[in-house]
């Protein structure tokens, strides 16, 4: 097992939730991430990301970034194309409402034709396209800043208001459900 990931014994959603933000938390260098020897890794990803859906916090944004860069490397891996658990990592960046955040969702976006079909480009602008292209021209992401000066043909508001109704992944399981349950909802 690699240093940067910790056994877990969990059963449920909302025990795979706290023990990754008890890891993250930890503010190791390298984060520490739960495997479990009764769920593959693949499971753990979509279960997380299935418990995050009904129980995400603010705080919650670098268990996300972090989740979201271990499910690029996943679609990246596998050459699959995007499936409902990136598009959850990406809504709930999009739903935390950090401009930095937009730098992952770009990267998750362009991994592939179906990712970057599937992901919608408001996620890319949880603060608004002007704030968007701020941070990607201070970052030097002059790709991001081309697609979001240029993309907004129609109301990006509506649109916004439209994904952050949270109807798009309403019925998901409640965080207290099991592993097994909340992770086939999402890879459904």
């Amino acid at each position: 097992m690699p240093d940067c990931w910790q056994a877990v014994s969990v059963t449920t959603g909302l025990e795979l939730l706290e023990s990754a933000r008890t890891m993250l938390a930890a503010g190791d260098a390298q984060p520490r991430w739960p495997v479990s020897e009764d769920y593959p890794d693949e499971m753990v990803r979509a279960a997380l990301a299935a418990a995050l859906l009904s129980s995400f916090a603010p705080s919650d944004a670098p268990l996300i970034g972090e989740l979201t860069r271990r499910e690029i490397a996943a679609v990246e891996d596998s050459g699959a194309g995007c499936g409902d658990v990136l598009l959850a990592c990406c809504w709930l960046l999009f739903m935390a409402g950090r401009a930095e955040d937009s730098a992952l969702v770009w990267r998750a976006k362009n991994i592939n034709f179906d990712t970057h079909c599937y992901i919608d480009s408001v996620f890319l602008a949880p603060q608004g396209v002007a704030a968007t292209a701020e941070f990607a021209r201070s970052v030097g992401l002059q790709d991001l800043v081309a697609w979001v000066d240029g993309e907004w043909i129609g109301d990006m508001e509506s649109a916004a208001q439209e994904w952050r109704s949270g109807s798009f992944f309403a019925d998901a399981p409640s965080a207290s459900a099991p592993v097994e349950e909340l992770a086939a909802w999402l890879r459904q």
